[in-house]
C-alpha cells in the first residue's frame, strides 16, 4: 500500500532541482504525478483480474518488475520528456500493488473487519507522505534528485524479496475465465450496477481528487506562500502527514461502535471544516505557514477515512469478484483524480487562494453527499 505514496512523496523535495537540471518548467516536472497516475489506475483493471485468474503472488512480481524498469529508465533520463516515460511505466507497474493489496484483505477479511483491516493498510500507506519528503531531500541534497527513484527501485527490490520470501498466496478459488472479454465485461457492469459500490465511488472519486491536488501543488505553496524548501518544506510535509496516523487510529477503533457511515460523515465534515478553514485565512488575513500545516494536520486525519472506508464499501459487495472490483476501484479513482489534477493545475498554479477554493468545492460535495446517506442503503456480505 505504501509503494505509490512513498513514489510520488519522495520527488516532491526534488521538484526545483529538477526544473533546473532538466531545463523544463514547474508544471511539466507537476506532471510526472499526472503521468504515474493515469497508467496507475488504468493498469489496475488488468492486474486485478490477472490476479483472480493466476494468483495474487505471481502477478505481484509481474508488476514490481514493471515499476523496477520504469525506475532505472526515469533515473537515467537526461530530458523531461524520458523521465515523463519512465514515470510512466513506473505507474502502470505500480499499479498492481494496491490492487492487490485490496484484494488480498478481501480474501482474508469482509464487513468490519474488512473496514478495520482497511483502516490498518491505510495507516501504513502513510509511511510515504512522512517518511519519503525526508528522505527525498537529503538523497537529493546530498546525492541528487535521480537519488530518488533510487530509493524507490530498492523499495520495490524489498518488496519483490518479500512477496517470494514470505507472501502467502490467498486466492483459493482460481478462476480461469477471469480475463476473457465477457467475464472481464459482465464483471464490470456487476460491480457499476450494484448500487452500494456506484453510489460510495463517487465519494471515493472526490477524495483522491483532492489528494492528488495537494500533493502537486504543496511544493509550489510552501515555497512561494511560505519561503519554504528543502528541509523546511520536507520536514513540515511529514509532519502534516502525521495526521494520517492520528486519523486511522481512530477511524480504526470506533468503526465497530459508531459503523462506516457515521464515521465517513465525521470525516467528511473534518475536511470541511479545514479546507474552509484554509480559505478563509487566505481571503481575509495573511495566512502563517503553522496555521497552514496545522490545518493540513487536520485534513489529514480524515481523508484516508474517506478512500479506506469508501473502498471497503464499494468491494465488501463482490466476495466472488475481489480482484476485479478492487482493480476497477482502483483504475477509476486514480484516473478521475488524475484528469482532474491536469485540468485544475492551471487553475490552482502558485495560489494558495486557488487551491483552497478547489479543496472547499470537492469537501463541501463530499459532506452534502454522505449527509444525505441512508443507513439503509448499507449491506454486507
Amino acid at each position: 500500500m505504501a509503494l505509490s505514496g512513498f513514489s510520488t512523496d519522495v520527488m516532491l523535495p526534488a521538484f526545483g532541482a529538477m526544473v533546473v537540471d532538466l531545463n523544463t518548467s514547474h508544471e511539466s516536472v507537476q506532471a510526472t504525478l499526472a503521468l504515474f497516475a493515469l497508467p496507475f489506475g488504468i493498469a489496475q483493471i488488468f492486474y486485478g483480474p490477472a490476479s483472480d485468474k493466476y494468483g495474487r503472488g505471481p502477478i505481484i512480481n509481474l508488476g514490481l518488475t514493471i515499476f523496477i524498469i520504469g525506475t532505472a529508465l526515469a533515473t537515467m533520463g537526461n530530458t523531461i520528456d524520458t523521465v515523463l516515460a519512465g514515470r510512466a511505466l513506473q505507474g502502470f507497474g505500480a499499479g498492481v500493488a494496491p490492487v492487490l493489496a485490496r484484494a488480498i484483505l478481501r480474501d482474508t477479511h469482509s464487513g468490519t473487519a474488512l473496514a478495520r483491516a482497511m483502516a490498518l493498510s491505510m495507516g501504513i500507506f502513510a509511511f510515504g507522505p512522512i517518511v519519503a519528503p525526508l528522505i527525498g531531500y537529503f538523497a537529493t541534497e546530498f546525492f541528487g534528485w535521480r537519488s530518488t527513484f533510487g530509493s524507490m527501485g530498492l523499495m520495490a527490490i524489498a518488496l519483490v524479496a518479500f512477496n517470494y520470501f514470505k507472501l502467502r498466496e490467498t486466492n483459493a478459488n482460481l478462476n480461469p475465465e477471469a480475463l476473457q472479454y465477457r467475464q472481464l465485461a459482465s464483471a464490470i457492469i456487476t460491480v457499476i450496477k450494484h448500487p452500494q459500490s456506484r453510489y460510495f465511488l463517487i465519494f471515493a472519486c472526490l477524495a483522491y481528487c483532492a489528494l492528488f491536488t495537494y500533493i502537486v501543488s504543496a511544493p509550489r505553496i510552501f515555497a512561494v506562500q511560505f519561503g519554504m524548501t528543502g528541509l523546511d518544506f520536507a520536514a513540515l510535509f511529514a509532519f502534516s502527514g502525521l495526521g494520517i496516523i492520528l486519523g486511522q487510529t481512530v477511524n480504526r477503533t470506533l468503526l465497530p461502535r459508531l459503523g462506516i457511515l457515521a464515521m465517513l460523515r465525521f470525516a467528511s465534515i473534518n475536511l470541511l471544516i479545514a479546507s474552509m478553514g484554509i480559505a478563509l485565512l487566505s481571503l481575509f488575513s495573511d495566512l502563517k505557514a503553522w496555521q497552514f500545516v496545522a490545518l493540513m494536520f487536520w485534513f489529514n486525519t480524515s481523508f484516508l477515512a474517506i478512500i479506506s472506508n469508501t473502498a471497503t464499501l464499494c468491494l465488501d459487495p463482490h466476495p466472488k469478484l475481489a480482484g476485479l472490483a478492487s482493480a476497477f476501484y482502483g483504475c477509476i479513482t486514480n484516473t478521475f483524480g488524475a484528469a482532474f489534477l491536469l485540468l485544475s493545475v492551471s487553475f490552482v498554479g502558485q495560489s494558495v487562494v486557488h487551491w483552497a477554493a478547489v479543496m472547499v468545492a470537492l469537501t463541501s460535495f463530499t459532506a452534502i453527499g454522505l449527509f444525505a446517506t441512508r443507513r439503509d442503503r448499507l449491506q454486507f456480505r
